[in-house]
């Protein structure tokens, strides 16, 4: 018995030397705990590594969901490693060619592709012809089956599309840890279709046989042929299978920005301000002009409109009651303040009927259906804030009504425009204030 206890006692001696060895080498190798690959499907733009990276007048904690899930699509497709790249990583590639505008947003798509060859937007956003889960799902997924990659937007918020089955949505949220989509977000209420290095489905670094056979579309006014390519990987995983229908004039080896033939969209969409097309309106919105992309799917042909979005910029509220403004952009959400009758807010971007705007630091969703839209800045001169061509008591009176309410109004919601906040600004120092008032007293006196 007693050799029995001294023997585990020894044991235990040498296991907990063992244990002590392994952790001091864990500990004196810097690499190991420096320089570890991130998983990109737990990017956050929240991540204190990056949130504080600036994109034009925003942050990527703000504003960065989108610049995440592209980040994404470009470490899933093997076009960047996880060692050197990061969200933040790709903002700061951004910055460098001044490719954001001043809210946060990208001035152009093809910005994407300057700073990553291999990754390319291939459509602009694309509304769904189905308004049901599955049907939605079914759309995006018909994407990834061609080796695409997907991101979608699920109210002012973006996400990448990890993968589909059924009605089920697995996503990688640069917001949020969970991975359901579905048991996080109502709806889907857009999507963008990606290239990427490797097509979607492929692990990285594995081998891609393509067997191609040729087929004519009769509805085709062109001689141009569709051809269908049947991709699989040499993984012995069935999740590595992937077929891939692509349009090639050529009977070679197809990349994925093939695709690009058979989106049909004009070019000048990829690089088109988003202030210009920055989301899409559900198929059965009313729009002034809309924009139709003719997409083919493995099941069907199918048509999706790529639908121009109602104008950003400075809305106000005309009605005799008051109009919410609500935390999400969803009727029955939380309403964080109201506009009164003359009230202005400035729109950054559309979704349908709903627009975004920042009240007190955070965005947050009015209903356009019940605002009018005020139309392009004027030119107004200093002190002639109405605009009728000279200054007076009126505009005194207005620049009088504006401090006043800026005590009184949140952040975001103004009485004047902001041209003709620029023209009370007659002290020229970016400051509505008193010094203003003197001056405008100071010239009416004469």
């Amino acid at each position: 018995m007693e050799e029995t206890v001294t023997h585990k006692g020894i044991i235990g001696i040498l296991l907990a030397l063992a244990m002590t060895v392994s952790v001091f080498s864990g500990a004196c190798d810097p690499a190991k705990n420096t320089h570890a690959a991130d998983d990109y499907h737990t990017w956050s733009q929240k991540d204190d590594r990056w949130a504080g990276t600036s994109m034009g007048g925003s942050s990527v904690r703000e504003s960065g969901c989108y610049i995440t899930s592209i980040a994404m699509v470009a470490a899933a497709s093997g076009a960047r490693d996880t060692e050197s790249f990061n969200p933040g990583v790709f903002a700061q590639q951004l910055n460098s060619i001044g490719a954001f505008s001043w809210d946060g947003g990208l001035a152009s798509w093809a910005s994407v592709n300057t700073v990553i060859p291999e990754v390319r937007i291939e459509t602009a956003n694309l509304s769904f012809s189905s308004g049901s889960r599955e049907g939605k799902a079914s759309e995006m997924k018909s994407w990834l089956d061609k080796g695409m990659y997907v991101i979608c937007n699920v109210g002012g918020h973006w996400v990448y599309v990890d993968s589909i089955s059924g009605s089920d949505i697995i996503m990688a949220d640069p917001a949020k840890i969970e991975t359901d989509l579905y048991s996080v977000y109502n709806d889907i209420y857009c999507y963008q279709v990606l290239s990427g290095k490797n097509p979607y489905g492929t692990v990285s670094g594995a081998e891609v046989t393509f067997t191609e056979t040729t087929a004519f579309s009769e509805a085709a006014t062109t001689t141009s042929a569709a051809t269908a390519i049947t991709s699989t990987t040499t993984s012995a995983t069935a999740a590595n299978a992937v077929t891939t229908t692509v349009s090639s004039s050529e009977n070679t080896a197809v990349s994925t920005t093939a695709v690009e033939s058979e989106l049909a969209i004009d070019t000048a969409l990829l690089t088109a301000p988003l202030s210009v097309i920055e989301k899409a309106v559900p198929a059965n919105s009313e729009t002034s002009q809309t924009t139709t992309a003719a997409t083919t799917t493995t099941e069907a042909e199918t048509s999706t409109s790529i639908a121009s979005v109602l104008p950003t910029g400075e809305y106000y509220y005309s009605g005799t009651e008051t109009s919410a403004v609500l935390s999400e952009m969803d009727s029955e959400s939380t309403v964080v303040t109201t506009i009164k009758n003359g009230e202005i807010v400035f729109v950054t971007k559309t979704i349908g009927e709903f627009g975004c705007i920042n009240i007190n630091g955070s965005d947050a969703w009015v209903k356009l259906s019940e605002l009018t839209y005020a139309g392009e800045a004027k030119s107004l001169t200093a002190g002639d804030i109405n605009g009728d061509g000279k200054s007076d008591t009126v505009d005194l009176a207005l620049l009088n009504d504006y401090i006043r309410s800026c005590e009184e109004l949140p952040e975001g919601v103004s009485i004047l425009r902001r041209c003709e906040i620029e023209a009370a600004d007659i002290s020229n120092d970016g400051m509505i204030d008193n010094d203003d008032v003197m001056l405008f007293l100071m010239h009416i006196c004469k």
